[in-house]
């Protein structure tokens, strides 16, 4: 079953620190050296151009990720079914009363639908790290 995947500490300690401990303290370190530099109009610019880029980098990795693991994909799809259909639902499910709540109470689609969307995402970052 499921309880028998294991992931080895190694993996996931690289993973980490790959994907998230590494990105956040250059984040950090530019982020400071920018509003150091040229303000908060600086980093607001910077931000703007970096914005294309940072899709690029999201998509590209997605297909890596699941380009590497393309042959377990494919062997046990089973799994990936068991995984994949509650995480679906969740998601489905907690956009859609987030995205209600949201109108109730009052807020736009504008700002109802991201936020539905980012309440809904499972912290999809954490989750390819």
């Amino acid at each position: 079953g499921l309880s028998a995947i294991t992931v080895p500490w190694d993996t996931l300690v690289l993973s980490v620190g790959l994907y998230i401990v590494v990105p956040v303290i250059v984040a950090q370190v530019l982020r400071k050296r920018i509003l150091a530099s040229g303000g908060e109009p600086g980093l607001q610019r910077v931000l703007g151009r970096l914005q294309p880029v940072s899709l690029i980098a999201l998509l590209t990795t997605l297909v890596l990720l699941f380009g590497f693991q393309g042959e377990q994909i494919i062997a046990q799809p089973l799994v990936i079914a068991l995984l994949a259909v509650p995480i679906l639902i969740q998601v489905y499910f907690n956009s859609g009363l987030a995205y209600l709540l949201n109108r109730m109470v009052g807020s736009a689609h504008c700002v109802a639908a991201p936020s539905a969307l980012i309440g809904a995402s499972n912290f999809f970052e954490l989750a390819v790290a």
